[in-house]
C-alpha cells in the first residue's frame, strides 16, 4: 500500500512540472472571409397563404466583388420541439428569401446561412416568421345594428405593430359561410381543457343570438352544420336559445343561461342543471344571473327565492346552501345581479332588491360562510342597468344611462366615474384572458385588469358603439381611460381571442 501511495505521488508531482513547462507561442492566426447581413429583421410578419420576401444586404470581409458562384445560401427552419428537435429544414436556397407561407398559425425560428465554398466556412443570422392571418388575435365585439340585426366586428391585434385594427363584420370580411340571425346574446372564446370541439381542437370560438347558437372555426370562422349546438345539446336537441341568452366561460367550465335554465359541459357535452338532488326535483327557474367559479356555481332560484349550490364535475343537479349567518338563503328578495369574483381569496357578490320598494342589498358569501350582507343607501342602485365587480378592490361598478358609479362597500363610499351624457352604456366587463400558467403574458394580465365600458348613439346604433377600457385605481382613484376604439353598433357582448 505504500508503494502504490509513493507512485501515485510520483505522477503527481511529475503532472505539475509539465503543467509549469514553458508554452512556446508559435501559433499562426490567419483571417478568414466572413459574411456580413444587414437588413435582417429578427421578426417578421406574413399572412397565411401570402408570398414573404426578404432582401438582406450581404457584404464580405476579405470578398469585395462578392461573386454568388463561390457561396451557397441556406434559409433553414429550426426546430425547436419534438421528436426531431434541433434538425434544420432547408426552404429556399437563393440569395433572397421568396416563399409563400401555407404553415399553420405560429411563430417559427428560422436561420439565414452562408457558407463559403472554398473554405467550408458558415455564418448564421437568426430570425422569427409569424404566420398569422386576420383574425389571429384579438376582441371580438358582437352588436345590435338596425333592424334588430346582428354583426360581429373585431379589433385584430397586429404583434409586429403592437396596435389593434377594427374589422368590420369580420364573418364576412373573413367569408365565412355563417350568417347571424336574430339579435345578439353572446360571443365567448375559450378552452375546452381536453375536450376537443370542432377540427380536433380544444379552443372554441362560439356565437349565439335569439334565434341561433353555433361553434367557429377558431382560426378561420368557418362554419358548418355539425358546429350548430344542437350537435352538443343533451336531451332537447331542438333547443332556442331565446332573448337574453348568455354564457360565462372559466378556465375549467362553461355555463349556458336560456329560457330561465342553466345549462353545463362535460365531456364535450351540454346538460342543464336547474333541479334539486333532492326533496322537489322538478326543474325550476333559474336568475339569468348567476356565480360561476372554476368548476362550480351558485344559481339563484327564482321560483323560491333561494341560492343553490351546483358542484361540478358532472352531476346534473343543485344542492342547498346551509350556512346562513348573516341573511336567509330563501330569501324574499329579486336578484338584479351575481357574480363569483376574485376578491378576498374567492366571494360570489350578490345584487339583491326589495320585491316590494326600491331597496338595494349587497351579500358577500361562499358556500361555506357568509361574508357580509348589508343595504345600499344614497345611491341611483335601484335603477342601474349594467353590473361588474373588481376583483382587485370589490368595487362594484354599475351604469344609469349614461353614467358609470364605483361603489366602495367598505367605505360606504358612491362615486360617479363617467358620464357620457346622451349615450348609454350597453355593457360593463372585466374580461377574461387566460395569461398562462408558467410564464404569464404581462399584457394579457392588463388586460385582465382593466375595466370595459361599451356605450353607443340611439341615433346611430350601426357604427357609435365605443369599447373603452380604464385602468382602476386603488384608494377610489378616479378611473383613467386607457384605450378606447370605436365602429362598432349597439355592443351587447365582447371576448378575447388569445394565444398560448
Amino acid at each position: 500500500m505504500k508503494f502504490l501511495n509513493k507512485m501515485i505521488l510520483m505522477f503527481l508531482v511529475g503532472g505539475l512540472f509539465q503543467a509549469c513547462k514553458k508554452d512556446p507561442g508559435n501559433y499562426n492566426y490567419i483571417e478568414i472571409n466572413e459574411a456580413v447581413v444587414s437588413g435582417l429583421d429578427s421578426l417578421y410578419s406574413v399572412n397565411q397563404g401570402e408570398i414573404l420576401q426578404i432582401k438582406p444586404k450581404i457584404a464580405y470581409s476579405r470578398d469585395a466583388a462578392g461573386d454568388t458562384l463561390n457561396y451557397k445560401y441556406s434559409w433553414l427552419r429550426i426546430n425547436r420541439e419534438g421528436y426531431n428537435a434541433g434538425v434544420p429544414k432547408l426552404i429556399d436556397s437563393a440569395t433572397n428569401f421568396n416563399v409563400r407561407m401555407n404553415d399553420n398559425l405560429g411563430v417559427y425560428n428560422y436561420s439565414f446561412r452562408i457558407t463559403d465554398k472554398k473554405t467550408g466556412v458558415w455564418k448564421e443570422s437568426y430570425f422569427k416568421i409569424f404566420v398569422t392571418n386576420k383574425t389571429y388575435e384579438g376582441w371580438y365585439l358582437l352588436s345590435e345594428t338596425g333592424g334588430k340585426q346582428s354583426r360581429l366586428d373585431m379589433l385584430s391585434y397586429k404583434v409586429a405593430a403592437k396596435k389593434y385594427e377594427f374589422m368590420e363584420d369580420v364573418l364576412a370580411a373573413s367569408r365565412s359561410t355563417l350568417k347571424l340571425k336574430g339579435t345578439p346574446s353572446f360571443i365567448e372564446f375559450f378552452n375546452t381543457n381536453g375536450v376537443p370541439i370542432i377540427n380536433g381542437t380544444q379552443d372554441a370560438l362560439v356565437v349565439g343570438t335569439t334565434e341561433m347558437a353555433t361553434f367557429l372555426g377558431v382560426d378561420t370562422l368557418e362554419h358548418l352544420p355539425i358546429y350548430d349546438f344542437s350537435v352538443f345539446m343533451e336531451g332537447n336537441k331542438n333547443l332556442a336559445i331565446g332573448p337574453g341568452s348568455k354564457m360565462e366561460t372559466l378556465p375549467f367550465n362553461v355555463f349556458l343561461w336560456a329560457n330561465h335554465i342553466v345549462y353545463t359541459q362535460y365531456y364535450g357535452k351540454l346538460f342543464p342543471i336547474n333541479k334539486m338532488s333532492s326533496g322537489n326535483t322538478n326543474p325550476f327557474k333559474t336568475s339569468r344571473s348567476f356565480g360561476a367559479a372554476s368548476v362550480d356555481a351558485v344559481l339563484f332560484n327564482e321560483d323560491a327565492s333561494e341560492f343553490v349550490w351546483y358542484p361540478g364535475n358532472g352531476a346534473k343537479s343543485c344542492i342547498k346552501i346551509e350556512n346562513e349567518t348573516l341573511f336567509k338563503n330563501k330569501i324574499d328578495k329579486d336578484l338584479l345581479y351575481m357574480k363569483y369574483s376574485s376578491y378576498n381569496g374567492g366571494e360570489y357578490f350578490a345584487i339583491l332588491k326589495d320585491k316590494t320598494s326600491d331597496k338595494v342589498y349587497l351579500a358577500r358569501f361562499t358556500v361555506g360562510k357568509q361574508n357580509y350582507f348589508a343595504e345600499i343607501t344614497g345611491t341611483p342602485i335601484a335603477q342601474a342597468e349594467q353590473f361588474e365587480v373588481s376583483g382587485d378592490f370589490g368595487y362594484v361598478f354599475y351604469s344609469v344611462g349614461g353614467k358609470l358609479y364605483e361603489y366602495d362597500f367598505n367605505l360606504k363610499l358612491n362615486k360617479e366615474m363617467a358620464d357620457y351624457g346622451s349615450r348609454k352604456i350597453s355593457l360593463l366587463k372585466f374580461q377574461y384572458v387566460d395569461p398562462g400558467y408558467y410564464t404569464k403574458n404581462p399584457r394579457y394580465v392588463d388586460i385582465n385588469r382593466r375595466l370595459c365600458v361599451c356605450t353607443y348613439d340611439e341615433g346611430n346604433i350601426d357604427r357609435s358603439g365605443t369599447l373603452d377600457l380604464y385602468f382602476i385605481p386603488p384608494i377610489n382613484g378616479q378611473l383613467v381611460k386607457e384605450e378606447s376604439f370605436s365602429g362598432m353598433g349597439k355592443i351587447v357582448s365582447i371576448t378575447y381571442r388569445n394565444r398560448s
